[in-house]
């Protein structure tokens, strides 16, 4: 008895790739959905033609009126939503799942989306459904990191993390927007044991990555983790999340309208994402296939002595974006084996472990390294 899937914007940037990894699992029944069912079909057409297995395609705008009866005639008992940016959307497709008993998980990285998802939570239960926010690098892959960690301090007081894709990695608007979004404009960071305003894509660094990745530029990012790990981990101090591009010159001029923003020249550079994806891919060819993702952990060893740990993370061949299917495609494998026992709506946070990140990506040039 295969499981059925159905994954939101099947065929997208993030969604394509959740497919094609589910797609070769003979235990699960893929659905691939999208706006427009000429690519949708195409696309499932393709994926089965390479692994052999039936895949089904349908047109499915989550903007439709009768959302829910569309999910719903599928059959699916899980809906894997990949259609971002996450930053303005309601919970309408969350709530569709929810109502007929499907569940539900999503790539969400917008702050307020996940922080308000709990609102789902008692719905969830009533209906014996789990639905699950964030399924991405973060909170899912860095909260893994972090409990990967978490026994060997006494008191964690510091996390610092950040990541940088490769400049010829496939970028969609939806990535773009969400970072436009927040570029420029103020947000809280739990920082000294106080909330303090800050604005993103400032505070310009340089950070060294291994080998062969090197310095690169990183600056400010909204993330829901800021508000979740503050809550999560008792005793932290100071949390930061940076994130940059690998072209100087593009991180740099993106710093510099920055400052159009935080001057209120320019209310939102979101509604700009159009073009500033296209000048994007204009450069594309530049720069490397090679991203990177860090995580810095600070705090007292069980002897109450100074304990650090560097958790590095290097993606070469073009792999990088796969990191940010993986969690859902990990989640996506424990509902078809039944093996999520949690009912409720929640974020991404202690669902799945380091070791299954890494088990799952094998097949992927990735590799990671500690240090003290």
């Amino acid at each position: 008895m295969t499981y059925p899937i159905l994954i939101l914007g099947g065929y997208g940037n993030f969604g394509g790739k959740i497919s094609a990894a589910l797609a070769k699992d003979s235990s699960i029944k893929l659905i691939v959905a999208g706006r427009n069912g000429r690519k949708a079909e195409d696309f499932a057409r393709e994926l089965s033609q390479k692994t052999g297995i039936e895949i089904d395609a349908i047109a499915l705008d989550i903007a439709a009126s009768n959302l829910g009866r569309n999910i719903a005639d599928t059959g699916a008992k899980l809906v894997i939503h990949t259609c971002g940016p996450f930053q303005d959307q309601s919970y309408e497709v969350a709530r569709a799942c929810i109502d007929s008993g499907i569940h539900y998980i999503d790539l969400a990285d917008g702050r307020d989306f996940v922080k308000g998802f709990t609102q789902l939570d008692l719905k969830a239960k009533e209906n014996n459904t789990l639905a699950i926010t964030g399924a991405s690098s973060v909170p899912g892959l860095s909260s893994a990191v972090i409990d990967e960690f978490l026994a060997d301090f006494k008191e964690l007081s510091t996390i610092e993390y950040g990541i940088s894709p490769g400049n010829q990695a496939n970028r969609g608007e939806a990535t773009v927007k969400s970072i436009l979004s927040y570029t420029g404009r103020p947000f809280k960071r739990w920082q000294n044991t106080n909330w303090q305003k800050v604005y993103g894509w400032q505070e310009a660094h340089r950070h060294l990555f291994p080998h062969p990745i090197g310095k690169r530029w990183l600056a400010n990012c909204d993330i829901p983790d800021l508000t979740l790990f503050q809550e999560l981990y008792p005793g932290l101090k100071s949390i930061k999340f940076y994130a940059g591009l690998e072209l100087g010159f593009l991180h740099m001029g993106l710093w510099l309208l920055s400052w159009f923003t935080r001057f209120r020249l320019i209310n939102n550079l979101a509604r700009y994402s159009k073009i500033m994806t296209r000048m994007s891919c204009w450069v594309q060819k530049l720069g490397t296939n090679i991203g990177g993702m860090y995580i810095f952990l600070e705090g007292t060893d069980l002897n109450g002595q100074s304990k650090t740990i560097r958790w590095d993370l290097v993606a070469e061949d073009g792999d990088g974006p796969e990191i940010t299917t993986i969690p859902a495609i990990i989640l996506a494998k424990k509902f078809a084996s039944d093996t999520l026992e949690q009912r409720g709506a929640m974020a991404c946070v202690g669902l799945f472990s380091l070791a299954e990140f890494t088990e799952e990506v094998k097949e992927w040039n990735i590799w990671q390294q500690v240090s003290d």
